[in-house]
């Protein structure tokens, strides 16, 4: 006599509270917008995510735009505060030259950095609210 058991899995995955749209995706609340530069003339502007640090409402999404030499990678608070570049397990990540649209449902803050230039304090924030 076979004595198998069944196995009953239950996965939940909450990116946070929206509306799905037909194929699955989250609807954005508001859209906003990081931005970086390839035009080095003014080094203070090549260094720095536009904005720097972004304040949005649980179910908006921000649109990370990276220009070829940055990139946007989500680290811990503590990667953050040391200029650690290593990424966040499960944190999103927008590579060189990528246009990316992260959805935020969750009220938090989340730390970015551009990993070849953190040390130079390329770095941001997103508070959701």
């Amino acid at each position: 006599m076979n004595n198998t058991l069944p196995f009953f899995i239950l996965a939940l995955s909450f990116v946070g509270c929206g509306d799905k749209d037909d194929t699955g995706a989250y609807e954005c609340g508001t859209v906003h917008e990081v931005t970086t530069t390839d035009d080095n003339s003014d080094m203070e502007v090549y260094m720095d995510f536009s904005p720097e640090d972004l304040t949005i409402a649980a179910g908006d999404c921000v649109n990370f735009v990276m220009s070829d030499t940055h990139n946007a990678v989500e680290v811990s608070q503590e990667s953050y505060d040391t200029l650690d570049a290593t990424p966040l397990d499960g944190g999103f990540e927008v590579q060189f030259g990528e246009t990316l649209e992260v959805y935020f449902g969750e009220a938090g803050t989340h730390y970015y950095v551009c990993q070849p230039h953190v040390t130079m304090e390329m770095i941001g924030t997103i508070t959701v609210q």
